[in-house]
């Protein structure tokens, strides 16, 4: 006896047994119980989703409605045939073979000759004791133009016994004359979580044992197609191996092993750049494309974005239990806004990469950059001397972080933790917080201020002789300075800096010998330069000259 694919085998027999489609279905049962199914139904939807199953039984509750389970009763039960009669009528629609119910092809019958051909056998009466003669165009968007105007007339107004179902992927294609002499119902892709169900209790009747990962990496791969889930499962049953295991589902379909995209987020979560690449290498060798596993990184940084923000019981990541605690776990070592950075960069590798010579380089330093995320800085603010400049690091603060870092890596000097003892508001506060950054560079302009008074909860303090260039800055910088303050004491501290001793006062600087010859609005557009404009917040400076780069200097003027 044949083999019959499962997606046929287990093919929806009544309304309720379509997945996802429960208010369609329900719209068209209320049509038949009031009388009112209508001439014509755009079935929309990608592939998979139920729209030829669901036209075969809307016909068999028109011919043969005692064959359903959840039909509603005729009104007029005496004008159908007897049960067995209506039986061996819903047996041949299923299989696509009844006389009455003809399915076509819009691919291979798609012309004019073709559509005359179907209007003219329209007209003849049901046979068989059928009520109705129903047509199910199927890839309806595949007629020429020509053809779907030969249908308009017949589709407007057709005879008592004539129904039309038409089947598309592609409902933008259909001409809007034959929409507007439809009923559309738009058929969605169904979730991952319900074609799991289906397929669990699929297994259970083939008699095969799966690990629930298995289940839901075949719903997820069915990518909201049921009839693509089932085709998946056929492959995996062919093996005739049980249980199903999450390895044999990777060495089938060609899938990158999970655990290897769970190292390689260690990996970069410890700034370990040789670990990464190395997990990275290790899943090519394995027979991964570069395509691929560009693809599954951000999949799985987009599944670690989604765990860290809502949670590992969301149902926005469509896995196992066990897998989304794994990831919960890794999720904490990550920061969220730096995820969604990365997920930027590693999309923008996979959109270079296809028109580059030198593809794999462009992804090794994309995931070294990942796993050094911390060392890359904004350049303007770091010629503003601003403690901000360095990008927000992929992984989580240093004191997690630490605990996941490579014991091997002599390179990267970790940020002193703040202490376990909370200071007190004074002269040991403020050296607790320049020992903090003393050794880190981007901290430096903390060595330029010196302790002067504690007044309450305020820290005074003020600019060392010689700076007063920092002073515009350093007063920007102090309220993250006194969260930095309040932090190291265990309560709420306000900074008050100052400008040096004895130069509070001082005077502006000397207007230049040259006379000043700029015009308002030539200085309003070099101040509104982003360079300039932080150049003169922080030198306290203005501007005196704006001067093309190939102009000469003029007379009297350096020459460089």
């Amino acid at each position: 006896m044949a083999y019959t694919a499962l997606a046929r085998r287990y093919r929806s027999q009544s309304f309720g047994d379509v997945i996802g489609q429960e208010p369609i279905a329900q719209t068209l049962r209320n049509a038949i119980e009031a009388g009112r199914v209508h001439h014509a139904y755009l079935f929309t939807g990608t592939r998979g989703v139920g729209k030829t199953s669901m036209a075969r039984l809307l016909a068999r509750a028109l011919n043969a409605p005692a064959t359903i389970s959840d039909c509603p009763p005729a009104t007029d039960a005496d004008g159908y045939p007897p049960e067995e009669v209506q039986r061996r009528m819903a047996e041949a629609i299923m299989r696509g073979d009844d006389l009455n119910v003809i399915e076509i092809d819009g691919a291979s019958n798609r012309s004019v000759e073709d559509a005359r051909q179907l209007i003219a056998n329209a007209g003849l009466a049901p046979t068989d004791n059928a009520r109705f003669k129903v047509y199910i165009i199927d890839e309806v968007h595949m007629l020429t133009k020509d053809a779907f105007n030969t249908l308009l007339k017949v589709m407007e107004e057709p005879p008592a016994h004539l129904k039309f179902i038409l089947c598309t992927t592609e409902p933008e294609k259909v001409l809007p004359t034959i929409q507007s002499r439809c009923q559309r119902f738009d058929f969605r892709n169904i979730p991952a979580g319900r074609i799991a169900e289906h397929v669990e209790a699929v297994l259970k009747t083939e008699q095969v044992e799966a690990e629930p990962q298995v289940v839901f990496e075949i719903a997820r791969l069915g990518n909201g197609s049921m009839r693509d889930a089932l085709s998946l499962l056929d492959r995996l049953l062919a093996i005739g191996v049980s249980p199903l295991t999450g390895k044999l589902l990777e060495q089938m379909l060609g899938l990158p092993d999970r655990q290897v995209v769970v190292q390689l987020g260690d990996a970069i979560a410890g700034g370990d750049v040789a670990a990464t690449l190395g997990a990275a290498d290790e899943m090519m060798r394995r027979g991964i494309s570069q395509d691929q596993f560009t693809q599954t990184l951000i999949e799985h940084l987009r599944e670690l974005l989604v765990v860290g923000a809502c949670g590992a019981q969301t149902e926005l990541v469509e896995l196992d239990e066990a897998t989304k605690q794994q990831l919960a776990e890794q999720a904490k070592k990550f920061d969220t806004p730096a995820l969604v950075h990365a997920i930027a960069l590693m999309e923008n590798v996979a959109r270079n990469a296809k028109g580059s010579s030198t593809p794999r380089a462009l992804l090794d330093a994309a995931l070294a950059r990942l796993a050094l995320a911390e060392h890359y800085a904004d350049a303007a603010a770091l010629a503003a001397g601003a403690p901000g400049a360095v990008k927000k690091k992929i992984a989580a603060p240093p004191a997690r972080r630490a605990e996941n870092q490579s014991s091997n890596d002599k390179t990267q000097t970790p940020a002193p933790a703040a202490p376990a003892a909370k200071v007190d508001i004074g002269p040991d506060l403020w050296r607790a917080a320049m020992r903090w950054g003393g050794d880190n560079p981007r901290y430096e302009w903390m060595g330029k201020l010196q302790y002067v008074a504690v007044a309450g909860q305020t820290v005074t303090l003020r600019l060392l002789p010689g700076h007063r260039s920092l002073f515009g800055f350093a007063k920007g910088q102090s309220e993250p300075l006194a969260s930095l303050l309040s932090e190291l004491a265990g309560t709420a501290v306000k900074v008050a800096i100052e400008p040096p001793a004895g130069e509070e006062d001082e005077p502006a600087a000397p207007a230049p010998a040259a006379p000043d010859r700029l015009s308002p609005q030539a200085r309003n557009e070099a101040m509104n330069l982003p360079l300039v404009r932080q150049a003169a917040e922080l030198f306290d400076a203005r501007v005196v000259k704006v001067q093309d780069e190939d102009a000469p200097p003029a007379q009297g003027e350096p020459t460089e």
